[in-house]
């Protein structure tokens, strides 16, 4: 049976407990600073996300022109399942570690109540009555 080696009082030097730890001000910094959730390519690509989203639901409904592009392009983008290039949709979700189908889903039901509330609210125009006015009153016939 071999025994194991014991350590001597000697080789423990208790005062080594009570050093200060010498870090520079980055090492200190790289290890204290709170660290964010995404790398800045992963906050670009969370931005183009988001920013597809905002437009896909901001102009739903809209009458300009130019808000109706914003809104085709972004359902375009949305509905798109090629993932050969970094910034689809399809490859930024799998980044950011969301699931495709599921955003796709979730915002195309949206759309569905977003229209269905907006076009149960619409007003039929009334048939058009004619006004006469008499002495600065309207008198519809």
């Amino acid at each position: 049976m071999t025994e194991a080696p014991r350590t001597s009082a000697a080789s423990f030097n208790s005062a080594s407990l009570f050093e200060p730890d010498i870090l520079t001000k980055h090492e200190f910094l790289r290890v204290s600073r709170p660290r964010s959730r995404f790398e800045p390519e992963q906050r670009l690509m969370f931005a183009v996300l988001s920013d597809a989203v905002e437009c896909f639901q901001r102009y739903a409904a809209a009458k300009n022109l130019e808000h109706r592009k914003l809104y085709r392009d972004a359902e375009a983008w949305i509905n798109s399942e090629d993932s050969r290039w970094p910034y689809s949709f399809e490859s930024i979700c799998e980044v950011l570690e969301i699931d495709p189908t599921y955003l796709r889903l979730g915002l195309m039901r949206w759309r569905a109540t977003y229209q269905s509330r907006t076009t149960r609210h619409k007003r039929l125009r009334e048939p058009l009555r004619y006004q006469y006015r008499v002495k600065r009153h309207r008198v519809c016939v």
